[in-house]
């Protein structure tokens, strides 16, 4: 709340009188402290009580951050400040770095490698979220009571807080880490750059801080001098940082886990480079880009760190030795983080007589450090390529995967997902994670099939198939094999969605499966995919012993993937279903296996006046295309249409029994003569010999008086696809007349 580079800290700092150059100064010397790194691991070597050790020098760190500095106005004067602000903060730096190594080794012992982009999310989710509630707080108490007393009050909350943090410290368990042989002080600090890994990390780091913190000490100035902005009005806007920081925090944990902190690093410094440029186009009239500053900012700000973290945590070894790493990780930064504020607040100084426009936006000495904080931060955008991790992803595809499904519905509904208890919720935030179709969600639904609640379980599965992401098959497939499984079922259906040949072995086994759900939604799934192989084994099963519980769906499966084979036994197996509405659904099948498409079950879901039109116009419209169809000798063309205008005179009066004996007719005329013409394609020949088997088929198996309306559609469904191949063949100058 208080601490240096905090607006209340800057504010107090220019209320004691200190120049605005001479803030750079006070946070060199506040990052110097960071050298104390280096005799950190010595020391705690030969600390027992390592627990003791942190929360006693943590509470000396805070008695200095806030009790003296307090003191200041009262105890000391004008002209002696700044030393002594100077002095206060590198000690209380001092204390702080000599027990960091050893808190980032507690945090990189206890953490599984797995989880650690995650928890590192959280853990930093949770700490700015309280920041930024207390930040806004803290600008309105100041806003209205003011003066030294704010700042006094202020100063002491935060004391408390600090102390209490390091009281609960106290519960957590330190825990065993390997022993590092001993060795000299000099050598151990040497340790570290001899892992080229580590090395390459530090050099990219140690520029890009360089570049950050020439410009990070101004940015409060800028706003509290420069803007002339209320604290409350800095609080909301660093709100907005930190509400999308938190957002960031949620998200970018899981991409690093699952991608690697490299990719992550490359996408997000570009926009890094673009934030101090961004602050340079504002004024004291116009404000208007710092809340997308502070938005980007957060949202940039969440992913870097976790990254680098991770990235750190990864790089150092095990054991005891790891201290010396984070030692010289962190007496080397303090260095940079020392010298780049002195450059900064020298820059300040330099340009201060300067003053000029840009597209009507004043420019004066803040804003020309800016922009040389972004000038300097693209050189670690070219090092970064020389940063080495094993897992690493290319940056490209992260951003394939970005723009692959909604990110931003996923983020939301990975978040209630999280945090939901109920398992009517959990499988809602489920649901809503697949229909974002987003390749993040796939981890996270791929765990959550193993779910204790059935109902999640079952929500997660369908929703990796509303992804309809490959990386989704594995988890699934290997969730199909487990007899036991309750979600078999939604399982195949995903399988279908997704439609990949990687899931074709699974289903394919599935077909045997003991549940008749499983089997059919299975068969399903396969039509869903395709391919020669998926048909050849469903259609081996369809062949196999008569099953009255899968007949209909594997009909259905393998029309669907066009399947003539399945025509003549599906018609057979008509009088062995008692159901309508079995029976409709495999004369639908036959007739999507004829090439029909969905004309069947559109016709028959027409009221009846409607349907007797349509198959009446259906009719008259074979009539005229075969009429024109130059395609055919006159005499077959001749025959043809007198028996197809038997047909549709026959139907239009309701002669049902003279409309069933001159479908007949029409078939065996068209039978009969196909078979002794020689000049069509004989793929053609076959497609139309099917219609005629299915046609004469139907009508042999069916008395006249059990045809009923369905029956008739089926048939002018089968006429109308017979002759549309009939007329819609070769041009004459192709194949010759029929």
């Amino acid at each position: 709340m208080a601490g240096v580079l905090t607006p209340i800290y800057t504010g107090f700092v220019l209320f004691l009188g200190v120049k605005e150059s001479q803030i750079g100064t006070i946070v060199s010397f506040a990052y110097l402290g960071g050298l104390a790194g280096l005799i950190a691991p010595s020391v705690i070597r030969h600390i027992r009580r390592k627990q003791l050790f942190i929360v006693g020098i943590g509470f000396a760190e805070i008695s200095l951050m806030t009790i003296l500095v307090v003191a200041i106005p009262i105890h000391v004067a004008q002209e002696a400040r700044l030393v002594v602000l100077i002095t206060l903060a590198t000690l209380g730096s001092i204390m702080g770095y000599l027990v960091s190594p050893v808190f980032s080794s507690w945090l990189a012992t206890v953490i599984p490698e797995n989880i650690r982009g995650r928890y590192i999310g959280k853990r930093l989710f949770l700490f700015y979220l309280s920041s930024m509630v207390v930040a806004y707080l803290a600008g309105r108490f100041l806003d209205v009571v003011g003066g030294y007393k704010g700042f006094a009050w202020l100063f002491s909350f935060g004391m408390l807080t600090g102390i209490a943090g390091y009281l609960v410290l106290l519960k957590v368990p330190f825990p065993k880490m390997e022993k590092a042989p001993s060795i000299g002080f000099l050598k151990m600090l040497s340790v570290p750059f001899h892992n080229k890994d580590f090395t390459v990390l530090l050099v990219f780091y140690i520029f890009w801080v360089f570049g950050v913190y020439i410009g990070a000490p101004f940015y409060n100035v800028f706003m509290l001098n420069r803007l002339e902005l209320s604290y409350s009005t800095i609080a909301i806007l660093n709100g907005i940082s930190m509400a999308f920081l938190v957002i960031g925090l949620h998200s970018w944990g899981g991409f690093i886990d699952k991608y690697g902190s490299k990719p992550i690093l490359q996408i997000l410094m570009v926009p890094r480079v673009l934030i101090p440029i961004m602050w340079v186009f504002n004024s004291k009239e116009n404000f208007y880009l710092l809340p997308v500053v502070m938005a980007l900012s957060g949202l940039v700000f969440s992913g870097l760190t976790i990254a680098i973290n991770n990235f750190l945590y990864s790089v150092v070894p095990k054991g005891e030795e790891k201290t010396a790493f984070f030692a010289s990780w962190t007496a080397t930064v303090s260095l940079v983080s020392f010298v780049a504020p002195i450059i900064g607040g020298s820059l300040v100084s330099y340009f201060e007589p300067l003053h000029f426009k840009i597209f009507g936006f004043s420019i004066g000495n803040l804003q020309l450090v800016f922009m040389v904080s972004a000038v300097c931060l693209v050189l670690p955008v070219f090092l970064l390529r020389f940063v080495r991790e094993e897992k690493a992803v290319s940056p490209g595809y992260v951003l394939g995967q970005l723009r692959r499904g909604n990110p931003f519905v996923f983020a939301y509904n990975f978040f209630l997902f999280s945090r939901a208890r109920e398992e009517s919720k959990k499988a809602q935030a489920a649901h809503a994670m697949g229909k974002s179709k987003s390749p993040m969600a796939v981890d996270r639904l791929a765990k959550a099939l193993d779910d204790i609640s059935p109902e999640v379980r079952s929500e997660a599965a369908r929703a990796l198939g509303e992804t309809r992401q490959l990386e989704a098959v594995e988890a699934l497939a290997a969730k199909l094999q487990d007899a036991e499984l309750d979600i078999r079922f939604e399982v195949t259906q995903a399988l279908g969605k997704i439609r990949s040949k990687k899931g074709i072995e699974s289903l394919i086994k599935a077909l045997d499966d003991p549940d008749t759900r499983v089997r059919n939604s299975a068969a399903m799934a396969l039509a869903e995919i395709g391919g020669e192989e998926a048909k050849e084994q469903l259609f081996q099963k369809f062949s196999a012993e008569f099953d009255r519980t899968t007949f209909p769906t594997f009909t259905e499966a393998l029309s669907r993937m066009g399947d003539r084979r399945i025509i003549i036994p599906a018609i057979t197996r008509l009088e062995n279903y008692k159901s309508s509405v079995i029976r409709l659904q495999i004369l639908n099948s036959i007739c999507r296996a004829l090439g029909a498409k969905n004309r069947f079950y559109e016709l028959l879901s027409l009221d009846e006046i409607d349907q007797a039109q349509q198959i009446s116009n259906m009719l008259k419209k074979l009539r005229k295309g075969l009429f024109s169809n130059y395609n055919l000798r006159n005499e077959l063309k001749q025959k043809i249409l007198h028996n197809l205008n038997e047909v549709i005179c026959s139907f239009e009066d309701e002669r049902y029994h003279d409309f069933l004996n001159s479908v007949w007719k029409l078939a065996v005329l068209i039978e009969q003569k196909l078979l002794i013409v020689g000049n069509i394609t004989q793929d053609k020949k076959s497609l139309i010999l099917n219609h005629i088997q299915a046609i004469k088929n139907f009508l042999l198996l069916k008395k006249t008086e059990d045809i009923k309306q369905e029956g008739i559609v089926f048939l002018a469904v089968c006429l109308k696809s017979m002759v549309d191949i009939l007329r819609g063949g070769k041009t004459a100058k192709e194949s010759g007349p029929i």
